[in-house]
């Protein structure tokens, strides 16, 4: 079944307060810490940096870029999905009709090579409901979303929430259904109790509801600590990884499973059942260099005071990476090893979004990204550039003066033909930097 939802060209959602507080059990995990210009305040500070023509305050999601609407960027911001031409420098907020209903907004997205994957929300005093549909053509007023035919709708004292994983463009779409026990709308943790998952996979070009990856499940529905997915990384040789740990901000209780839900070998991470999050696979790919390739997680497990990261070529021995973000704990990741813009001063980077979710301080400001060398092919050798005086990849001034720098980043992305690399934040807007040049230039969209 085909929708179709017109440009609203609305910048805000409609008025509900119980909208406003389902979203944030899946936000936990985009909260943000300070950190000082330290030595470059003084330069910084006369730095100008373009404000953008999106609300700064904005918080985003990653960008996509789809074959469906080949001329079009979209990002998804809570209650609305926002497109602009990709040779254009204006965004706009388009409709969230589907399926005969106006949705409130975003729960969760992902892109595969030719559409956009949603599990949209709608909330009033007596229901909440949870449908999946995917955005498939995209005109510059109407977007087409297709029906799965599949919601979830909220019954007395319990309530399902949605993420959405997809490891590799022409791959499976993975799809983590949590269960909560309470009233969807209540503030109070105690009664929005999490009660176990289960994950279901999607063939890439489907147009009905999927599989459960498996019929026994027990690192995810409950029996065994209850436990949420928070990655899903394919490393497009047979070997598909997916973390998982017992909370949205836990510090303890991770597992890594297989394809199939079920633990891979001990489950363990660095010799540790560690909770993770972020995971991705990088090829190692550049002009005379093929491989190794690595699985790299973030933990968001203290371990001596920081957040490791690690890496594997194989998914069974980990490497702890040299150096950590301090108290900030990374979800996300750029490979940018094989671009211009990633390949300053000989090394080849991948870059590591922050958030400063520490210790429920959600008032706090971020720390943007750090970088990580992957340019050795001994993992044990790999570096975190631990000073921001160290960084190669962007104009530094840039970016200290900008308010990337301090930032949660909720999500880093190189859409379409890989030329542009956009970091999505909390609260303080969607940014592009051109990977095409030598320590490129932060501006805000």
């Amino acid at each position: 079944m085909k929708e179709t939802a017109k440009h609203s060209g609305r910048l805000g959602p409609r008025s509900r307060l119980s909208v406003l507080v389902l979203p944030a059990l899946l936000a936990s995990l985009l909260l943000s810490r300070c950190t000082g210009a330290g030595i470059f305040s003084t330069i910084a500070i006369s730095t100008k940096i373009d404000d953008g023509k999106l609300p700064s305050e904005i918080s985003a999601g990653a960008v996509f870029h789809v074959s469906g609407a080949s001329e079009y960027l979209f990002f998804v911001s809570g209650p609305s999905i926002w497109a602009k031409p990709t040779d254009g420098d204006r965004w706009f907020s388009i409709g969230l009709n589907a399926g005969g209903i106006e949705w409130d907004g975003v729960q969760s997205a992902v892109a595969t090579e030719n559409r956009i994957i949603l599990a949209l929300y709608y909330a009033n005093r007596d229901t909440y409901r949870v449908g999946l549909f995917a955005l498939s053509s995209f005109d510059g007023s109407s977007a087409t979303f297709d029906d799965f035919d599949k919601s979830w709708t909220s019954e007395s004292g319990s309530f399902q929430t949605v993420r959405l994983f997809c490891p590799k463009p022409a791959g499976d779409i993975y799809i983590n259904v949590l269960n909560h026990r309470g009233q969807y709308g209540s503030l109070d943790s105690d009664d929005n109790e999490f009660g176990g998952s289960s994950l279901y996979r999607l063939a890439n070009d489907s147009t009905s509801w999927g599989t459960p990856v498996s019929t026994n499940q027990p690192e995810l529905d409950g029996t065994n600590k209850a436990r949420y997915v928070t990655g899903v990384a394919d490393n497009d040789a047979g070997t598909i990884l997916v973390t998982a740990t017992s909370g949205a901000s836990s510090t303890d209780g991770g597992y890594l499973l297989d394809e199939d839900g079920r633990g891979r070998g001990d489950g363990r991470i660095g010799g540790s059942y560690m909770s993770t999050i972020g995971i991705i696979w990088i090829d190692r790919n550049w002009t005379g260099h093929s491989g190794p390739g690595a699985f790299i997680v973030a933990a968001t497990s203290l371990v001596d005071g920081v957040h490791p990261i690690f890496a594997s070529s194989d998914g069974n021995t980990w490497h702890r990476i040299q150096g950590a973000s301090g108290g900030y704990r990374t979800t996300n990741f750029a490979d940018v090893s094989d671009k211009p813009g990633g390949m300053s001063d000989s090394k080849h980077l991948v870059l590591a979004g922050t958030i400063s979710y520490i210790d429920g301080n959600r008032l706090i400001k971020g720390a943007g990204y750090t970088e990580i060398d992957v340019t050795n092919d001994d993992f044990s050798r790999w570096i975190m550039n631990t000073s921001r005086a160290s960084y190669s990849f962007a104009n530094l001034v840039n970016y200290i003066a900008s308010k990337l720098s301090e930032s949660t980043v909720t999500a880093m992305s190189i859409p379409g033909d890989g030329t542009f690399l956009y970091a999505s934040t909390r609260n303080n807007g969607l940014w592009k930097v051109n990977l095409s040049a030598n320590r490129p230039s932060w501006t805000r969209e």
